[in-house]
């Protein structure tokens, strides 16, 4: 008989953990995608609605100059999720090609006394950046008016 239980309890147990797993990456998904696509902005202003409902017995949807005022605003935050949505799904995705970011290399051959030489970007962080990259250090550059000022240089941590 305790057996037959202590089985039971296992089983529970691992079936309560793989309903847990499904129904946490159920709401990850839901919540990835309510964000992704800006529909925060809409439910923020449905939960206000139906709290104005409950609360103050509003009908946001009953005509009149509050009502239309209510609609109106949904419908300036369905405008706001349509602008999270363009700019999640058109513009982020070709800004890489317009930004310059590419690593240029050295190519020629160069003395075996010859300094280092460093790699040179952009930053991705701040564009207006130009990083000279060397073994031990980064120097930062900034570019105005075609020359570059040294801005900075941060040393690598040597662990």
């Amino acid at each position: 008989m305790k057996a037959s239980g202590c089985i039971l309890g296992l089983v529970a147990g691992r079936v309560f953990s793989v309903v847990w797993m499904i129904l946490e990456l159920v709401f990850t998904v839901i919540a990835k995608v309510i964000i992704y696509f800006g529909l925060y902005f809409p439910m923020l202003s449905l939960i206000f609605g139906g709290v104005l409902f409950l609360i103050f017995d509003f009908n946001p949807f009953g005509g009149g100059v509050d009502s239309n005022l209510y609609v109106f605003g949904l419908c300036l935050s369905f405008v706001c999720a349509l602008v999270v949505t363009v700019r999640n799904i058109i513009i982020k995705p070709i800004q890489k090609y317009f930004i310059d970011s590419k690593v240029i290399e050295y190519t020629g051959k160069r003395h075996k006394n010859a300094p280092e030489a460093p790699k040179i970007y952009k930053s991705k962080v701040n564009p207006g950046i130009i990083v000279y990259e060397y073994e031990n250090r980064y120097d930062l550059y900034e570019e105005e008016n075609g020359e570059l000022y040294k801005v900075s240089t941060e040393y690598k941590d040597r662990r």
